[in-house]
């Protein structure tokens, strides 16, 4: 279900401001008082962040900007992964990967979704970094799950991603 959203900027207040600022803060882009006023100091840091993520920078957290810190939250939330791990992240993760195929993002036969991450799903992962010229190392840390992510929303303009809710429903 597609959620709302409005464009944040100075001046703007309110929980949208205040979920801003919490954001920022898990990503160590913030530091002040968490208080749903977009003033000068929230500015600049979102400037920060802009700045060190490829993001347009004009402190206006626009659809660009809100995907990328939406990504960037659903990325630091996720543990460190390697074989022996079980559950719903190695679960989301195996399915993430079998459906690469499906996309064009890769075939690294996956055979099951199981949430066991087993040495299929090690092989499937180091392959998968070196796809993406990362370090085939077989632990998926924040910098796999970054390029995993990328399979969450292939094809998807920043607009989608934010309305559809695919970083924050996950």
């Amino acid at each position: 279900m597609p959620t709302t959203f409005a464009t944040l900027q100075l001046g703007s207040t309110g929980a949208a401001v205040r979920d801003l600022q919490q954001d920022l803060t898990i990503l160590k882009y913030y530091a002040g008082a968490i208080d749903g006023v977009f003033g000068a100091r929230t500015k600049d840091f979102v400037m920060k962040f802009q700045q060190q993520n490829a993001v347009k920078v004009d402190g206006i957290v626009g659809y660009e900007t809100e995907a990328a810190i939406e990504r960037q939250v659903w990325v630091s939330r996720r543990p460190v992964l390697r074989q022996g791990s079980t559950g719903q992240d190695v679960r989301n993760l195996q399915g993430l990967l079998k459906g690469a195929v499906e996309i064009g993002q890769g075939d690294y036969n996956i055979t099951k979704v199981d949430g066991i991450f087993g040495t299929n799903t090690r092989d499937a992962i180091i392959e998968f970094q070196k796809d993406r010229h990362l370090a085939g190392d077989g632990v998926v840390g924040a910098i796999t799950w970054m390029e995993v992510s990328y399979l969450m929303s292939h094809d998807m303009s920043p607009e989608q991603i934010v309305l559809n809710g695919i970083f924050t429903r996950a």
